[in-house]
């Protein structure tokens, strides 16, 4: 599949047309796990499926017996995402039915083995799909679980510079093999866990190492952000993670166009998650003028939960250029001529998958002509370089917000008041 080589929305969506063919051939039981759309699902979404064992966000290895309760359902099924075998040899991984036409007790109780040696060591999502074609209502489940065993696959940096990057010089890199330098503000640190500039947005605060409940961890070549709660306190406001390389005082990494970053990850879909990779330039007035003129392009802006009241998108999410503070000839807030936004649905190319089943790869190519936004190499987004854009400073940023100012719901209820992004690695390549 061709990459970076489209000029424009209309390419775009010819492209993602072309591939939702191949797309579903990878993955030929999402026809019967999709979620994201409720005119298509036939049914009313409901919380039903309680796992009982193994414990969500568990070791696990070996052969592992997931049990669980879905009281009012009468089938289930339960996917995984494999890497590639001798006998599905596709490069992307495909989908495994771990459990096809499952039929539940009476109560609703059904169980299946979960052969965690055959998948990707590291974390993994076991999704399970309940449903009961009687009533029409249904239910979701994303049980993340960390395998310690397994087989390694697509961990890590690749050897490789990514196709947009060849000619740039590689100026950043980070594949969290080791303790991640972190702190409130970022001062001596590699990172900085807030938004700079200030304006933190999510509805579990970003805090640092130094608070009472580090959302930080690093296992294998993954930095784990753990945004959690205390479910008996109902005053806890929680807690979650950004990281940013930079400090309060705005001292730090920048890259300037032309340039390219990308960012590989993974993050639960639940009512309230929403993981981001995105840049944002340096004001060029102080830090503390919020009225200067500043481009936010955001690579991957994806939001979780099924059902009433959440944004029901399965295997999609936004890409989107802001231009802040800055007005067009007409005096109105600035648009470009072409779209400079999309909403990308990642089961019609790639893999097929969605960005919370599996990890993918998400890219920011910026120069002086265009910018463009892409996953897992194939381009989703294309538009004219702003002209701030063209001289801006920018640095990048990684987040797990939950709920905030995205105005969706938290409902971590029976995940424990827990949700987990895992981050593979980021890295910045800087053109001359």
């Amino acid at each position: 599949m061709t990459t970076f080589g489209l000029v424009n929305g209309l390419a775009v969506a010819l492209l993602l047309s072309a591939a939702s063919a191949a797309a579903a051939g990878r993955g030929e039981d999402y026809g019967n796990f999709n979620p994201g759309r409720p005119a298509e699902s036939g049914g009313e979404w409901v919380q039903a499926i309680v796992i009982q064992r193994p414990e969500p966000r568990s070791d696990v290895k070996g052969v592992v017996r997931v049990e669980f309760q879905a009281r009012g359902m009468t089938e289930a099924r339960a996917l995984c995402w494999q890497q590639p075998t001798a006998e599905r040899p596709d490069p992307l991984g495909h989908d495994v039915n771990l459990a096809p036409d499952l039929k539940l007790d009476a109560g609703g109780a059904g169980s299946f083995d979960f052969p965690a040696d055959e998948f990707p060591n590291g974390p993994l999502t076991v999704r399970i799909l309940a449903r009961n074609e009687g009533t029409k209502k249904q239910d979701v489940r994303e049980l993340q679980l960390y395998n310690t065993g397994g087989v390694g696959w697509n961990q890590g940096i690749a050897k490789a510079d990514p196709a947009p990057a060849v000619g740039m010089k590689l100026v950043f890199s980070d594949d969290f093999g080791g303790p991640l330098s972190v702190s409130n503000d970022g001062k001596g640190k590699r990172y900085m866990a807030h938004k700079p500039g200030g304006g933190d947005f999510s509805g579990f605060p970003f805090t640092g190492p130094e608070s009472r409940r580090n959302p930080f961890s690093q296992r294998g070549t993954f930095l784990g952000i753990h945004a959690s709660r205390d479910p008996a306190d109902p005053k806890d406001k929680g807690s979650t993670e950004l990281i940013a390389p930079v400090d309060s005082n705005g001292k730090g990494f920048y890259v300037s166009a032309p340039f390219y970053m990308e960012c590989r990850f993974v993050a639960q879909s639940v009512a309230g998650s929403w993981p981001a990779f995105w840049a944002i330039g340096k004001r060029k007035e102080s830090e503390g003028d919020h009225n200067a003129p500043v481009d936010e392009l955001d690579v991957i802006e994806a939001y979780g939960g099924v059902g009433a009241g959440n944004p029901n998108g399965y295997g999609l999410y936004e890409a989107t250029s802001h231009f802040w503070n800055q007005q067009g000839a007409d005096g109105q807030p600035l648009r470009l001529s072409v779209p400079s936004s999309a909403r990308i649905d990642m089961t019609r190319f790639g893999s097929g998958t969605s960005w919370s089943t599996t990890f993918h790869t998400y890219g920011l190519l910026v120069t002086r002509a265009d910018t463009v936004y892409s996953c897992d190499g194939v381009e989703v987004l294309r538009h004219p370089t702003n002209e701030i854009s063209k001289s801006a400073r920018f640095t990048f940023l990684i987040n797990y917000a939950i709920g905030g100012i995205s105005g969706w719901k938290i409902d971590l209820k029976r995940e424990g008041e827990a949700s987990d992004m895992w981050v593979d690695y980021v890295r910045v390549y800087q053109g001359g």
